[in-house]
């Protein structure tokens, strides 16, 4: 049975993106699973991060959510071997007539409704906010990933992250679970690194994730080249770390 997880933070710069798109691509390199990676950021992140030419689409997410495309046509085949359902601004700016959709809340969920079964993994990329796009992210998924950089407001922002996740499950009555917090960018050499990663480990104890992601140029520098950092920089903390969290994340489903 497919897994449908959402990587949601309202907070920016939490490596949201860097997330879900090495996980997706280490699910299929590492334990050859079948991936969907659903960008439904506007930004157009991920999709970038795996080599697609974003503004060169014509076909996307929108299209989908809006019923003038199917998600099968508009699945791109990236050379990671990740199924992606792109996006680029152009969803930004159907933000408000898709706000006003009857069902608006279950757009994405009936969309991938018939295809989920699919793949061994739907991941799904959210934007840093709980509007109508993230609303639909985590409608249409079973658990959610939580990523949170290692900084004071990093630390703020979850109680707000929790409470948009409160209100889909009692106002929305969707029974969405927590699959963990994920600690990203931390700096050994850091305090507030430390004292942040322990709080988080007091917070959410074994709903944190064992893996934890550092601070590195390289993960910064290889969605320039449209590669995960498996393949920019193999031997490196970031990709041994996403490693580590990819077989966290298998060994949660086998």
């Amino acid at each position: 049975m497919s897994k449908t997880l959402a990587v949601f933070n309202m907070k920016g710069g939490v490596g949201k993106t860097t997330t879900a798109y090495n996980l997706a691509v280490g699910l299929v390199k590492f334990h050859s699973a079948k991936v969907l990676l659903v960008d439904i950021d506007p930004q157009g992140n991920s999709s970038v991060s795996l080599g697609i030419p974003i503004w060169e689409l014509e076909l996307q997410l929108k299209d989908v959510l809006q019923k003038r495309a199917t998600v099968d046509e508009v699945v791109i085949f990236s050379k990671s071997g990740v199924h992606v359902i792109p996006s680029n601004i152009l969803l930004a700016e159907e933000e408000i007539p898709i706000s006003g959709l009857p069902g608006r809340e279950l757009l994405l969920r009936k969309a991938l409704s018939n295809i989920s079964n699919n793949y061994d993994f739907v991941l799904i990329d959210c934007p840093p906010n709980i509007g109508v796009f993230s609303v639909n992210a985590l409608m249409a998924s079973q658990e959610v990933i939580i990523p949170v950089d290692m900084s004071y407001l990093g630390l703020l922002g979850i109680n707000a992250v929790e409470r948009a996740i409160t209100m889909v499950r009692s106002a929305l009555d969707h029974p969405i679970e927590l699959a963990g917090v994920l600690g990203t960018r931390f700096d050994g050499r850091n305090k507030l690194s430390k004292e942040v990663l322990s709080s988080l480990e007091q917070h959410f104890g074994s709903k944190m994730f064992q893996a934890v992601i550092p601070e590195t140029v390289k993960l910064r520098e290889a969605p320039s080249y449209g590669i995960s950092i498996y393949d920019h920089d193999p031997t490196g903390a970031g990709a041994q770390a996403y490693e580590d969290f990819v077989t966290e994340i298998v060994s949660q489903y086998e």
